[in-house]
């Protein structure tokens, strides 16, 4: 990975002052929202780069960029009014021609961005004048307006001058320029991100100086680090909690959050193209064990890729995720897989059921999960190895490009049960290459769907088939748990993924 570029040498208010809030990163960000799927650039770039809508305290779009929006009767053309006088951070004037330049970036699958998936309903992207842009979809896209507020930051078209987005190294990794309520100031690769308070912000003036993301990849060093006070917000793993909940000046709260935590088997691969396999695997696990051992309680039985947190998309009708081994077995069975010497699983060719599963190092969650999988699963005859990898490296180098047998990572989905780009056979975001041709069916009506009703009974189909065929092995849907400090006031009740679009809210009491 590039390094982020150092900018100026001497430190700026913002890293002295005590009005400067301290956040952690696992990785180094990529500046840039079209291009950065990673976890640690999304949260930076939240700050930075706006999107015409955000969302609300109840995870609805309320403006931003856009003052207002309208939308045709057939539901197929969006047309937003936006704001007079805002400025990018180096001073130039935002105008109607960025959102169009973003969304031409956005839809090229060259540009090498990763939201292409999410916006393949639009046919077009008009500029009538300067301030108002109109979106012709193809077909109506029930997602589309969550979808904007979710990570599609708008870029300025100056700034590349007609080049790719992703060659500009210095905008991505070090100088980016937005129009958010922070700028960066100062960039030390992996160190820290420095941010100061945007002066020239068109919303209310921030209440911080400034923010600095310091690059803490290990959860413990990130409890020690807030402890010490050298940092002011976590998101804690389950585990943390005993050292954290009595320490004065630390506040805890939980929070809903859409995402799915998951083993994603890799099914270019031969041995975990069958469903019956995959199923297999996943009646091997014991969640209840891992989310009452691992996760202290803190998370909540699946049931597949649509987390409890969505209400009412949620098909709580279908039964949990459940542990059956007979029936695990007798699907292998079935499968050409037999239990021989020493208790071992093979195929006729007498190979070994066996495979790696990688997971990102020094989060303990998800290190304890996967020796808990690695277990359930010799216990019906696989041989199973684990790889820690930097969780830079292994989205970078394992997830994004397919080369894994198998992993354990998560999606952080937007607040809407649209998953066409995670699960929609040949999608940007279907790294472990399922494909089912009733689920592509499925996910594509549910996105031009906008009768609630119509729409919710499509979901809960898609839901029952991934039962007999998992795209992948959900392993429970967390509860973001946040601890901060006493002072830190003004942070939304969301994940810090949404409440980090709210930053100029933002304040700390002084000490």
């Amino acid at each position: 990975m590039v390094a982020l570029l150092l900018l100026a040498g001497c430190e700026s208010p913002a890293a002295t002052s005590t009005s400067t809030l301290r956040l952690a990163l696992i990785n180094d960000p990529i500046l840039n929202p079209v291009l950065s799927p990673d976890v640690g650039s999304v949260l930076v770039n939240k700050v930075i780069f706006p999107g015409l809508v955000r969302p609300d305290d109840e995870l609805r779009p309320s403006p931003d960029l856009a003052t207002s929006w309208t939308v045709s009767g057939d539901g197929k053309v969006y047309t937003f009014a936006l704001r007079h006088g805002v400025k990018w951070h180096d001073g130039a004037p935002f105008t109607s021609r960025d959102v169009q330049y973003t969304f031409e970036q956005i839809r090229d699958p060259k540009a090498g961005g990763f939201l292409w998936s999410d916006y393949t309903a639009i046919e077009r992207v008009e500029v009538p004048d300067s301030f108002t842009v109109r979106f012709i979809l193809k077909t109506p896209f029930a997602a589309f307006l969550t979808l904007l507020g979710y990570n599609s930051g708008i870029i300025p078209e100056h700034a590349f001058a007609g080049k790719p987005i992703a060659d500009n190294t210095t905008f991505n990794r070090g100088k980016p320029i937005g129009t958010g309520p922070f700028r960066v100031v100062g960039a030390v690769p992996g160190s820290s991100l420095t941010l100061e308070a945007n002066p020239d912000y068109y919303g209310p003036r921030p209440k911080l100086s400034g923010i600095i993301f310091k690059l803490v990849p290990d959860a413990n060093a990130q409890i020690a680090a807030l402890r010490a006070g050298e940092l002011d917000l976590v998101t804690l793993e389950p585990a943390s909690l005993p050292g954290i909940r009595d320490v004065d000046g630390i506040t805890i709260r939980q929070a809903s959050v859409p995402q799915h935590y998951f083993v994603g088997f890799n099914q270019r691969l031969a041995r975990f193209k069958p469903a019956a396999i995959r199923r297999a695997l996943d009646l091997a696990v014991n969640r209840k064990q891992i989310i009452d051992g691992v996760l202290k309680g803190a998370a909540d039985l699946p049931v597949g890729t649509i987390p409890v947190a969505l209400g009412e998309w949620f098909a709580a009708s279908l039964p949990r995720a459940a542990t059956d081994t007979g029936l695990a077995l007798r699907l292998l069975n079935q499968a050409g897989w037999v239990r021989g010497a020493g208790g071992l699983l093979r195929n006729a060719k007498g190979e070994p059921f066996r495979f790696t599963i990688r997971v990102d190092k020094g989060n303990p969650s998800r290190e304890q999960s996967a020796l808990a999988l690695q277990q359930d699963w010799k216990a019906i005859g696989m041989e199973v190895s684990i790889e820690t990898v930097e969780f830079a490296a292994l989205v970078r180098d394992d997830l994004q490009p397919g080369r894994f047998d198998a992993i354990l990572i998560w999606w952080t989905t937007p607040p809407d049960p649209d998953q066409y780009s995670y699960y929609v056979t040949d999608q940007i975001n279907n790294n472990v290459a399922y494909s089912n041709p009733t689920v592509d069916s499925l996910l594509e009506a549910g996105r031009g769907e906008t009768d609630p009703v119509s729409r919710r009974a499509i979901y809960h189909a898609f839901q029952a088939v991934e039962r007999d065929d998992p795209p992948v092995l959900v392993l429970y849907y967390p509860r973001e748990i946040q601890a901060m400090t006493a002072r830190l006031t003004g942070f939304p009740k969301l994940g810090i993924r949404d409440a980090l679009r709210h930053a100029e809210l933002f304040a700390l009491a002084p000490r």
